[in-house]
C-alpha cells in the first residue's frame, strides 16, 4: 500500500504547489481515502523562495528532476508541498517500521500535523510552515528516524480529553 501512498502524496505535492501560487493551501488531507481540502487565504499571491534558487527547468517536471527545497522566508504553502514531497520518499521505509503516516491537518497557516500512526496510536506531529528560523530539512527521514527511535516521547504533549498525542517539533524540525 505504500507505493500508491506515496504517488498519492507526491501528487498531493503538486497540487499543493500549483494551487499555493493562486493563494488556496492544504487545510486538510487524508490519505486512506485520498481526499485533500484547501482553504483560500487572504491577501496577495505569494511567489515562491527557494533555498538554491529556482530550479532551471519550470513546473512539475523541474520538481521531479531537481532540488527545490523552500528557502527560510518561503511562504507557508510550500512548505507544505515540499513535506508532502519527502513524505512521498519515506512512506514506504516508514511503512517497514510500522510507522504509518495517516494524513495532515492544517487549521492555522503558521503551522500543520502530520498524522501519525504508530502501534495502534495516532499522533499529531506539529511541524512550523511559516516563519521558519531553519529550512524544512530532509521532514521525512527526520519524522521516520524519530519515530523508529523513540526520540518523539521528547516532544510529546498529552492531548486534551479526547484529542490525539501532540508531539510538537516546531522549534526543533
Amino acid at each position: 500500500m505504500a507505493a500508491p501512498d506515496s504517488e498519492f502524496l507526491t501528487h498531493a505535492s503538486e497540487v499543493a504547489f500549483e494551487l499555493g501560487l493562486d493563494r488556496f493551501r492544504i487545510s486538510a488531507l487524508t490519505i486512506r481515502s485520498r481526499q485533500i481540502t484547501f482553504t483560500e487565504t487572504d491577501g496577495p499571491s505569494q511567489a515562491p523562495l527557494y533555498a538554491d534558487g529556482e530550479p532551471p527547468q519550470p513546473g512539475r517536471a523541474g520538481r521531479r528532476e531537481y532540488d527545490w527545497q523552500p528557502g527560510l522566508a518561503a511562504p507557508s504553502w510550500m512548505n507544505v508541498a515540499w513535506l508532502l514531497e519527502d513524505l512521498a520518499t519515506w512512506v514506504q521505509q516508514m511503512a517497514d517500521d510500522h510507522i504509518t503516516v495517516v494524513g495532515l491537518e492544517a487549521p492555522e497557516p503558521d503551522w500543520c500535523d502530520v498524522l501519525i500512526l504508530d502501534g495502534d496510536t495516532t499522533y499529531r506531529v506539529r511541524i512550523a510552515v511559516a516563519s521558519r528560523r531553519e529550512v524544512l530539512d530532509f521532514p521525512g527521514m527526520y519524522l521516520r528516524d524519530l519515530f523508529a527511535e523513540g526520540r518523539y516521547r521528547a516532544y510529546l504533549t498529552p492531548g486534551l480529553a479526547g484529542e490525539l498525542p501532540v508531539v510538537d517539533l516546531r522549534t526543533v524540525l
